[in-house]
């Protein structure tokens, strides 16, 4: 990681633990089938990834579920990778302020939704992605195990031995369907 970055990166998490300590949830656990409405955040850089992601959210919307996702792309101009449509919101490096957290309409309607459901898929460390997952109003969050994730989401799933996105939408429609409430 470059010196500025790693500057801009202690700026953003100074910013994100000031707006931790105000943050008000009221946790509540969900089950798939009790869920109303299903947050995703995830990173969309990877081609792949995304595609793995809209057809995850296909998933939900036929359980009849509200779902809207939101992809961060590491990228100065996503416009040219990715059209915003319906269910599905990008944001890219312009977003970001110079201590690399996210802003703009789209994020701060994402993170003050009160989901059923915050769905984390991110697997690497990505801080912007990190800010919204930590600061969102979800009443229940899911992630994988490790790094900010087990103090952010309220379920951790370990998916050491399979450290892929698709393992992990796996896993967490599984758990998310042995819960009984």
């Amino acid at each position: 990681m470059s010196r500025i970055k790693s500057i801009q990166e202690k700026l953003g998490r100074f910013s994100l633990k000031k707006e931790r300590k105000r943050l008000q949830r009221n946790v509540k656990t969900f089950s798939i089938e009790k869920a109303s409405t299903i947050g995703v955040v995830y990173n969309a850089t990877n081609r792949n990834d995304a595609e793995t992601v809209k057809k995850f959210v296909q998933y939900l919307r036929e359980e009849r579920k509200d779902v809207l996702s939101i992809g961060f792309i590491d990228s100065k101009d996503s416009s040219d990778m990715v059209k915003p449509h319906l269910n599905y919101v990008f944001f890219d490096k312009r977003n970001l302020s110079k201590g690399l957290v996210p802003k703009g309409n789209d994020v701060e309607n994402f993170i003050n939704k009160p989901y059923s459901i915050l769905i984390d898929l991110n697997i690497d460390d990505c801080f912007p992605i990190e800010y919204i997952s930590s600061l969102s109003n979800a009443k229940f969050k899911v992630g994988a195990k490790g790094s900010y994730r087990d103090g952010a989401c309220d379920l951790v799933i370990d998916i050491e031995e399979n450290n892929k996105m698709e393992y992990l939408i796996i896993q967490v429609k599984h758990y998310l369907k042995m819960i009984k409430n």
